[in-house]
């Protein structure tokens, strides 16, 4: 479905009048939360990689995403990759180790040399919010599921769109899981 499609569909549906704008706004909380809940293999399939530049001294760096979207964090040490693990607290027995605060990515112990490209984060990418512009592309979500984003949006407007959202939520969760089905027929 086109956006303007389930901006239409929304619009039908809805118990009061709203603007394309509102419907848009709304679309995106939906879409973003959901992309956020999604599955391991989900996550997985949809990552990408900023790479970082390390400067000698500097502990913390921009983070080019929500905190909730990184995924993997990797660097450069003695000249090969390492993946770090998260640690919220000071913990001298565990090193490195990244963290978060205030937006911002730091690195235990601080880097003592400059590296081009030393910091990989692998991130579920930011999509940009919907405006009227993008009435005419893609919602950004899976487009076999974009009615879970029409329920998503029915049922904080109004009661009686939940049980269909959740049949819906369900059958994309099950799609998206990771885990493959598979038959074997065999014949002796």
């Amino acid at each position: 479905m086109l956006v303007k499609d389930v901006v239409e569909e929304i619009a039908e549906k809805a118990p009061n009048h709203l603007s394309p704008q509102s419907i848009l706004r709304k679309i995106t909380q939906v879409r973003d939360r959901l992309l956020r809940q999604s599955g391991s293999a989900q996550q997985q399939t949809d990552t990408v990689c900023t790479a970082i530049d390390i400067k000698k001294g500097q502990d913390q760096y921009e983070l080019p995403c929500p905190p909730g979207n990184v995924v993997d964090v990797d660097i450069v040490l003695d000249d090969c990759w390492r993946r770090l693990p998260l640690r919220q607290f000071h913990q001298r027995s565990i090193k490195p180790y990244y963290y978060f605060q205030a937006g911002l990515i730091g690195l235990v112990p601080v880097p003592d040399a400059d590296i081009t490209q030393g910091l990989k984060v692998f991130h579920i990418p930011v999509l940009p919010s919907l405006t009227v512009a993008d009435m005419e592309g893609m919602t950004g979500f899976d487009p076999d599921y974009d009615m879970v984003l029409v329920y998503g949006v029915l049922r904080e407007l109004s009661e009686g769109y939940d049980g269909l959202y959740q049949q819906i939520l369900n059958d994309w969760k099950s799609a998206n899981n990771g885990f493959e089905k598979y038959v074997v027929n065999e014949r002796w």
